[in-house]
């Protein structure tokens, strides 16, 4: 095989090669990389209208291993998979109508009679395959070898099984743990069991084994684990921690921001999740805004997503009781809360974006797919299921799903792992386990302990009781709603912020006044979904981009939430501190992984 300058359209391409294929003894295949996608082509002709030439784009790929034949008559073949998981529609309609399917490639290398020097071939291409998926910079001239590769990334798993329907750590076992082992990422798994459990556990974690934190939940468990590690005396460091998440909750906004940064399409449910572990494979990071939050009482907390009053915290927090339906919940709860719609007096007042910090205005066009233009079975898997940090290493056999929509394309019998940069679980192959360092945790905190909050200073906040200052923006109104949020998601199916960044260092506040009818209120979260809220001229609808806010309601009585979280009921304040966390996204335009 030769490494050069071949083109395939416009893309320069990487690597090119001829290879058998499997398990069709016989076949040939001509492979090229480039740095989006590999490109097969089908050598043996087929009738005129077959079409011979298939496309993987590597936005789909997991991962990719070497692998050697146990069978003695082809002990000089190498191999190599690549793992993909491609969009299908369904048969039938389901919310999206699309799901991902897996799909394995495995190509036979067998140019010479010297295992050696196919392994080394096979090896080249699963090395480059991989650069371009984790983001290392190769280009045709680049010498491939093992050593460009950074070492394989160890995670913490946080699971919360009773999330959303209850069904996360399910998921977990029939797609996430399979799909992240064909990415070479070994980690712990840890099921909470109780509020604030993640909580007290990150506080003592030492954090200097593990290149992540992901939460397999919704945002509640995240902002236990964000204010976790800001409660610890060495926070500036901690917070850095990268984290991720792996929607199995109920809202999943953080998550549905997550997959519209990572070109994806509006995802709900599974499809939602394989986009975010896919996404998650990658191992590209961002930095990531926190809001520091400031309630009546004086308690401080850090906040990633939103703080919400009126009609929203009201459907966030009065749908608990249909939990059990998933993401459904705020279906029903919007339609049972429009059906009798409250206004709240209160006093808004906030520090607007100079003109150096506002969004750029843009125009966003939806594709025919809905989303943003331009923009086999398993053998057995480690793990670890951690009870209060007293790990118990079990080997746990993971079974799909059949009604996942996940299937397997072809195996390969009898084959063990060739040495490779990583040795993983495969499909009919076998490799060692990767053994994941247990986590040291700190005894859990007794409940009703006092939590002291570090974190930077809010300069641009002056204590609850003072005034604002002269140059803050002040109204006082009826509203139906207030809205500080921070990501482009309020929820995987409402597109709030389509504008909004990671780290941009903004809070956009959105206020709806008394007055709209609820006809209008139903148009405006329909039109949410799509994000196109923008285009109704609603004068009774206000959005602001601003640095600091402060909220004094003056009803009685109402819900205030902090991503999602029922927080005390009073005045409220916050301010924006630009990047202060990563987060996992997986996006190649910001590659700060130090993975």
């Amino acid at each position: 095989m030769e490494v050069g300058r071949y083109l395939v359209g416009t893309a320069e391409t990487l690597l090119h090669g001829e290879f058998g294929g499997h398990p069709s003894k016989g076949q040939r295949y001509a492979l090229s990389l480039t740095h989006a996608a590999l490109h097969i082509q089908r050598l043996v002709p087929k009738p005129e209208d077959a079409d011979q030439r298939t496309v993987v784009a590597l936005r789909e790929v997991a991962g990719c291993h070497a692998l050697r034949s146990r069978t003695p008559t082809e002990a000089h073949v190498a191999y190599f998979s690549v793992y993909a998981y491609p969009q299908k529609k369904r048969k039938v309609t389901v919310g999206s109508g699309r799901t991902r399917q897996r799909a394995v490639r495995t190509f036979r290398v067998d140019g010479s009679a010297d295992y050696t020097r196919n392994q080394t071939v096979a090896e080249r291409w699963v090395v480059a395959i991989k650069c371009l998926l984790l983001g290392v910079p190769i280009g045709s001239e680049t010498e491939i070898d093992p050593g460009l590769l950074p070492r394989p990334r160890r995670l913490l798993l946080l699971v919360n099984p009773q999330g959303g329907r209850g069904l996360a750590l399910q998921h977990c076992h029939a797609h996430i743990l399979p799909m992240i082992s064909e990415a070479d990422i070994s980690y712990n798994l840890i099921q909470t069991e109780r509020q604030n459990h993640a909580r007290e556990l990150v506080q003592g974690l030492s954090l200097d084994e593990w290149d992540g934190i992901i939460i397999v939940s919704g945002d509640g468990l995240l902002y236990e684990v964000i204010n976790g590690l800001m409660e610890r005396p060495d926070w500036e460091e901690a917070i850095k921690t990268p984290v991720g998440i792996l929607p199995c909750g109920s809202g999943n906004a953080l998550a549905g921001a997550v997959n519209f940064s990572g070109g994806f399409g509006q995802a709900l449910a599974l499809e939602l999740l394989l986009n975010c572990t896919l996404l998650l494979c990658h191992g590209g990071m961002e930095p990531m805004d926190l809001v520091s939050v400031t309630t009546c009482s004086g308690a401080r907390s850090f906040s990633f997503l939103s703080v919400a009053w009126g009609f929203i915290s009201d459907v966030d927090i009065e749908s608990e009781k249909y939990r059990h339906m998933g993401s459904a919940r705020f279906t029903l709860g919007t339609a049972v809360r429009l059906a009798s719609l409250r206004t709240y007096r209160g006093r808004l007042s906030y520090l607007p974006a100079a003109d150096g910090h506002r969004p750029v205005s843009r125009s966003i066009t939806l594709a025919a797919n809905g989303s943003l233009a331009n923009l086999q079975r398993h053998a057995p898997l480690h793990r670890t299921v951690s009870d209060m940090a007293l790990c118990e290493e079990r080997d746990v056999v993971t079974k799909r799903n059949s009604a996942a929509s996940v299937t397997d394309t072809g195996e390969l019998p009898s084959f063990e792992a060739s040495p490779s940069p990583a040795a993983l679980d495969s499909d009919s192959f076998t490799f060692d386990p990767v053994p994941s360092a247990p986590p040291s945790a700190a005894p859990a905190m007794a409940p009703g302990t006092a939590r002291h909050m570090w974190g930077p200073p809010d300069d641009l906040l002056v204590p609850l009781d003072k005034p604002v200052p002269g140059d803050w923006v002040t109204l006082e109104a009826d509203f139906v709603l207030v809205l500080a949020i921070y990501q482009s998601h309020l929820g995987a199916d409402l597109f709030v912020a389509p504008f909004a960044s990671f780290g941009e260092g903004l809070i956009h506040l959105f206020f709806v006044k008394a007055g709209i009818s609820r006809a209008a209120m139903v148009r405006l979260f329909l039109a949410m979904e799509r994000g196109s809220h923008f285009e109704l001229e609603y004068p009774h609808f206000t959005h602001v981009p601003v640095r600091a806010f402060r909220l004094e309601p003056l009803t009685s009585k109402g819900i205030l939430t902090v991503d999602g979280e029922r927080v005390e009921y009073g005045p409220i304040q916050g301010q924006v501190h630009r990047r202060l966390c990563n987060l996992i996204t997986g996006t190649p335009r910001v590659k700060v992984s130090t993975f």
